[in-house]
């Protein structure tokens, strides 16, 4: 039967491999041009700041950014 910390290990895992693959996802991108693809993915700005070992409020910096360009366009 799986219990609690069985189910625990695998969602920690699952996380590190989630997180792994996104790294090589953006891969050489800079934040400014990473940040707002793997926010369209679905990650937090904290998810998105600990892939690229920033902050959280730089990535929503970036993210503004991103959004106000776009609608430049």
């Amino acid at each position: 039967m799986i219990n609690d910390n069985d189910l625990n290990e695998v969602n920690r895992k699952l996380d590190v491999l989630i997180k792994l693959l996104a790294y090589q996802t953006v891969g050489k991108m800079t934040l400014t041009e990473g940040a707002p693809l793997l926010r369209r993915l679905g990650f937090t700005p904290s998810e998105i700041a600990a892939i690229y070992g920033s902050n959280a409020k730089v990535v929503s910096v970036r993210l503004a950014e991103a959004k106000k360009k776009t609608k430049k366009r």
